[in-house]
This record gives C-alpha cells, structure tokens and sequence, in this order.
C-alpha cells in the first residue's frame, strides 16, 4: 500500500516536471528517457532486424499484428498507427522486460515491409515465428 502510494506521489511529480520543462507535446518522450524505456533503441537495432514485405496496407497489417500478439498473450508496451511501430513485451520463455519493435513502413500500393527488431537475439526468433508465422496463415486463408 505504502509502495502504491509512494510510486504515484513520484509519477504525479514526474508528469509535472515534465509539463513544466517542456510542454504537454514532448512529455512522452522525455518521461521514456528519463526512465529507460525509450525504443530508440529498438530503432537503431533496426538496420539488423528481421524484414519481411506483405501485401497488406500499413493500417491493416498493423491492426492484424495487435490481434495475433493480444491472441498470443504478448503484452503491447508501446503503439502508434500514425508513427508506425509497436513496442512488445513478454514473448515466450523471455524476461518479462526484454522487447521487440515491429516497425511498419508502406513500400508500395497495399504492400508494407515490417521488421522486427530487439537487443535479444532469442526474443527476435521468437517473434519472428510467432508474428510472421502466424501472419502468414492469415494472408493466405484470406487470400
């Protein structure tokens, strides 16, 4: 009980701080950084991801990826539509904090490339078999 209110006394203070020193605007961003959990780690990490391209529009595929992780267990950390990328904890036989980015670009007319990445190499496989294996399936009993 004393922790619960301890941790809100500091996230009520956190969010004023932030407020304060930047704007309402940046305010994610900067409480991501001053805590660790920012994915720009995740992006560099991107360049040695895992890609893969099908022939589904950015906003569906996206969609498509939040129903077979909710299906899976796999908690969404992070998501944005407009900004094209989810941020996943909680795959399989990981550490419940070890992520995995899936990044979503459009690479033509109802085509997008998405790729996988994270800092762990058994958590990257991991998704990789889950998501675009189970995407797969989905492509082609739609198809």
């Amino acid at each position: 009980m004393k922790m619960n209110l301890i941790t809100s006394i500091f996230l009520v203070f956190l969010s004023s701080t932030c407020v304060l020193a930047t704007g309402c605007a940046t305010c994610p961003t900067v409480v991501s950084d001053m805590l660790g959990i920012s994915h720009g780690d995740l992006e560099k990490a991107r360049a040695t991801g895992i890609k893969k391209e099908v022939a589904l529009n950015q906003t569906d595929v996206y969609y498509e990826v939040l129903e077979i992780l909710k299906k899976n267990k796999i908690t969404t950390y992070q998501k944005s539509l407009a900004k094209g990328y989810i941020i996943a904890l909680n795959f399989p036989k990981q550490t419940n904090t070890t992520r995995v980015g899936i990044f979503f670009e459009p690479s033509g007319t109802n085509k997008t490339t998405i790729t996988l990445s994270s800092l762990s190499s058994t958590a990257l496989e991991r998704a990789n078999v889950i998501i675009f294996g189970e995407l797969d399936k989905k492509i082609l009993s739609k198809g």
